[in-house]
C-alpha cells in the first residue's frame, strides 16, 4: 500500500512538472509571438506615417492651389475655407514628421501631384478624399500603431483623423451653399490650432483637442 501510493505521488508530481514545462513552453512560445507581431507593427507603423506625411504635404499644396482657384472665380469665403485646411494639413503634416523621425526614418521627399479644377469639382472630390481619410486610412493606421504601442503616432494620426471629419462636414456645408447660390451664408472666418490642425469658424476660449488657447490660433477672414 505504502508503496502504491509512493508511485502515485511520484506520477502527480510528474504530470505537474510536465505541466509546468508545456506551459512554460506556450508561454515563450506566446511571448514570442507578442513580440513579433508588436515588432512587424513598429515597421508598419513607420511606414503608415510616411504614407500620411505623404498625403498631409500634396493636401497643403492642392488646397493652397484650391484657394486660388476660389478667388478666381470670385468665392473669396470658399478660398478662406481652403486656406485653413492648407494650414490644417500642413500642421499635420509637420506632426507626422517629428514621429518618423523620432522612429528612426527618413522623411519622404514629396511632389505633390494632382489636377486643379473648378470650386465645385474640388469640393466634390475633397468630400470623397477627407471621408476616406478620416473613416479609413487613419482608423486603420492607429489600429497599427497601437500594436506597436507607438503613442506619439497615436496621438499624431487621431488629430489629423478627427480634423479631417471637421473638414469634410466644412466642405459638405460650404458646396451645399454653393448649390443653393447662398454663399453669404458661408463664415467670414476660420481659425486653425497651430498644435493640431483643429479647424473652427467659431473659435472657442481652448482647442477641443489639445487646450490650446484661442489667442495662439492661426486665423483667416
Amino acid at each position: 500500500m505504502k508503496k502504491s501510493l509512493t508511485s502515485g505521488h511520484s506520477l502527480c508530481i510528474a504530470l505537474i512538472c510536465c505541466m509546468t514545462i508545456v506551459s512554460c513552453g506556450y508561454k515563450k512560445k506566446e511571448m514570442k509571438t507578442t513580440n513579433l507581431v508588436q515588432h512587424d507593427a513598429q515597421i508598419k507603423t513607420l511606414e503608415n506615417m510616411q504614407s500620411a506625411y505623404k498625403g498631409e504635404i500634396t493636401a497643403t499644396t492642392k488646397y493652397a492651389a484650391y484657394s486660388k482657384q476660389a478667388e478666381k472665380e470670385g468665392y473669396h469665403q470658399i478660398a478662406l475655407l481652403f486656406d485653413a485646411v492648407s494650414a490644417a494639413e500642413r500642421i499635420h503634416a509637420s506632426n507626422h514628421k517629428i514621429v518618423i523621425e523620432d522612429g528612426g526614418a527618413t522623411v519622404p521627399i514629396i511632389i505633390p501631384e494632382f489636377i486643379t479644377k473648378t470650386t465645385k469639382e474640388n469640393l466634390s472630390e475633397d468630400i470623397r478624399d477627407e471621408a476616406y481619410e478620416a473613416k479609413t486610412m487613419y482608423p486603420n493606421f492607429i489600429k497599427t500603431a497601437l500594436l506597436a504601442d507607438n503613442k506619439i503616432a497615436v496621438l499624431s494620426l487621431n488629430f489629423a483623423k478627427n480634423t479631417e471629419l471637421k473638414h469634410k462636414h466644412f466642405f459638405e456645408e460650404t458646396l451645399a451653399h454653393l448649390n443653393a447660390k447662398t454663399l453669404d451664408q458661408l463664415p467670414t472666418q476660420y481659425s486653425v490650432c497651430p498644435a493640431c490642425g483643429n479647424t473652427y469658424s467659431k473659435a472657442p476660449k481652448h482647442c477641443d483637442f489639445t487646450l490650446t488657447e484661442r489667442e495662439r490660433f492661426i486665423v483667416f477672414q
